[in-house]
């Protein structure tokens, strides 16, 4: 019986007895253990995940919210990129439009750059075109009392082609260099009616020439001259019938009309493409871009040289 263990139960009808053996009470100790470890463990367990669901909400409350951040970013940069687009197609449609005025004609199989290398001059290039090819008037302008082309010559009363312009000024007015040349000519010229002359020789093929002058020069033949410098003076020689400037333009010998280089300046640069298209613009713009970039290329400090180090040539 000591093995055995004797459980009574008793209510209003009486009292049972039920027998139990003591290995049986230990198994029911350990399973009462047993469900006691799996409830701590599974409330454990539970508070875990409820955490863990919880740290995967901020998570992807987070996520969402950089997404959203992202969207937004994406739609500013979509409308950055359509208004870019939009602003390179005027840009090309600007350079097509800019072509065509110096006469060249668009390649759109070209990189963009490469058309703006041609196109874009940069104010020393400017500068370096209005001081060696012939602008601005000679003497002041006052009017024009001779024009270009065809005409009846005053004195000798026949028709003729006007190869220059005549610019009203008083005797011994001053005469200015239009750009930096080397003079040609300069004295009486007997064949021509022009009576004391003085040619200049300027850089791309251009060539300017001053009729009618006084016999009082400032420059003679070989003498460099700068633009703006005074060359001469106004006067009346010649076949002519009154004191003015006759002023020849003229580009690899052939006469140009004067009057749109007389207008052009730095503030309507771009006037003399459209004017005068008798010029290859294109191919000059081009020689003056690159003899630029060449300049650059020389002057520009060697990264592997010391400061210090003398370079002899």
């Amino acid at each position: 019986m000591k093995d055995k263990l004797t459980i009574t139960i008793s209510d209003a009808k009486g009292s049972k007895h039920y027998q139990m053996r003591r290995s049986t009470k230990k198994m029911l100790l350990y399973f009462a253990v047993f469900l006691a470890f799996v409830s701590v463990v599974g409330t454990g367990l539970i508070y875990f995940l409820m955490h863990q669901v919880v740290v995967l909400e901020n998570k992807k409350h987070r996520v969402v919210q950089e997404y959203t951040k992202v969207e937004q970013n994406n739609q500013k940069l979509k409308i950055q990129m359509e208004q870019k687009a939009q602003e390179y197609d005027e840009i090309k449609e600007k350079i097509n439009n800019i072509e065509e005025l110096i006469g060249l004609t668009p390649d759109t199989t070209q990189e963009i750059t490469v058309r703006l290398d041609t196109l874009t001059l940069t104010s020393q290039q400017q500068h370096a075109l209005l001081r060696n090819i012939p602008n601005g008037s000679p003497v002041p302008l006052k009017r024009i009392t001779g024009k270009f082309g065809w005409r009846i010559h005053p004195v000798l009363k026949k028709k003729e082609f006007h190869k220059g312009i005549d610019l009203q000024a008083r005797r011994h007015t001053p005469v200015r260099a239009p750009a930096d040349g080397v003079v040609e000519y300069a004295g009486y010229h007997k064949s021509s009616g022009f009576g004391y002359l003085i040619i200049i020789d300027h850089n791309f093929g251009f060539k300017t020439m001053y009729g009618h002058l006084s016999k009082k020069m400032r420059v003679k033949a070989g003498t460099f001259v700068k633009k703006d410098q005074i060359i001469g003076y106004t006067g009346n020689s010649g076949l002519s019938t009154g004191p003015h400037l006759h002023y020849e333009v003229r580009f690899i010998s052939r006469p140009l009309n004067p009057y749109p280089f007389i207008k052009w300046n730095n503030n309507d640069f771009k006037s003399i493409f459209k004017k005068e298209r008798r010029v290859p613009w294109e191919s000059l713009i081009a020689a003056v871009t690159q003899k630029f970039y060449l300049y650059k290329q020389f002057t520009a400090p060697s990264k592997t040289t010391p400061k210090s180090q003398k370079v002899i040539p």
